[in-house]
């Protein structure tokens, strides 16, 4: 299950610059003509490689400007303001996009018309927030990166695109390899599991089997199917600001009225986390983020610090 965000993007930028976090904000098309939600990320990790350390914007390209706008009222149990670890975040690499509807698509697929699908470039931005996994890809996306900061609220700084160095399909070898590294994080009882992969180029455009009218169809009824099962578990509320005091007020009570418990009473099989030296860099960090990914969901975020790493916590 995850909240696909993609197709509501106007624009976003966020912030790789400081140790193990990325922040920033996400402005997604409203309801209202003209209305903007801005989703403010304050994350525990790092990019990948080519994002690392830098300070870059997105917004999508011109032939991919959408018209799908995020209904609050649909989506009343998502967070404006997201905490939890990174996943997969990329601009590299390419992803197959449809050249029209997909009903059209699967009313061509089944007279056995199917229309060329196409190569795009692909933005990839995946996080673990209080409403479990949010995933942003974007096909022919523009991506900036700044090179001269900011130094006043006139001054937009200077920015240069960010190139894909991701050969296009066509251009790779029989048996090479496509796309972003995928690094998938199971969690099977106190264990965590790990499963690096990167897509294979299935081979040239015109060769390359459409998918079935079912197939498509199966895809679309299990993402309505999360959809549903993440909306029956919200809370509604008339008023978001009334649901804000409420929330504040119950923080009040229980800092004084509560009784205190450690975090790990909170979280299933915390106590048992394997020792950072039986494990390779990779784990440590897979172990880290299936944890912070499960505080997210009770609100709690880490703050980390210069020297921090993910076998200090693993250590502790």
């Amino acid at each position: 299950m995850a909240y696909r965000l993609g197709e509501y993007v106007i624009y976003g930028e966020l912030w790789n610059t400081h140790h193990y976090a990325t922040h920033g904000g996400i402005i997604l098309r409203g309801e209202q003509p003209g209305e903007k939600i801005q989703l403010h990320l304050e994350l525990t990790g790092d990019c990948c490689r080519e994002l690392r350390g830098k300070h870059f914007r997105f917004e999508p390209g011109e032939e991919d400007k959408g018209e799908a706008v995020f209904r609050i009222e649909d989506n009343r149990g998502f967070q404006i303001s997201q905490i939890g670890p990174t996943g997969t975040m990329t601009a590299q690499g390419w992803a197959r996009v449809l050249p029209c509807s997909v009903e059209e698509f699967m009313r061509r697929s089944e007279l056995g018309e199917p229309p060329p699908t196409l190569w795009k470039r692909r933005l990839y931005l995946e996080w673990y927030g209080q409403n479990g996994r949010v995933v942003i890809e974007m096909a022919v996306p523009v991506v900036d990166v700044c090179v001269r900061e900011r130094k006043d609220q006139d001054d937009e700084g200077e920015w240069e695109p960010l190139p894909n160095l991701a050969l296009p399909p066509r251009e790779i070898e029989p048996g090479a390899v496509t796309g972003p590294e995928i690094t998938l994080i199971r969690l099977d009882g106190d264990e965590v599991h790990t499963e690096t992969w990167t897509p294979a180029e299935p081979g040239p455009i015109e060769e390359t089997e459409a998918p079935s009218s079912a197939e498509l169809q199966r895809q679309l009824d299990a993402e309505a199917d999360a959809v549903d099962r993440a909306m029956r578990g919200e809370t509604e509320s008339s008023d978001d600001g009334d649901e804000a005091v409420r929330e504040a007020e119950l923080i009040d009570y229980c800092m004084d009225h509560c009784e205190e418990q450690p975090i790990s009473s909170l979280l299933d099989g915390a106590d048992k986390l394997r020792p950072a030296d039986e494990l390779d860099d990779q784990e440590v960090e897979a172990e880290l983020k299936s944890l912070l990914a499960r505080m997210a969901l009770l609100g709690i975020a880490l703050d980390v610090c210069e020297h921090f790493s993910p076998a200090i916590v693993t250590a502790c």
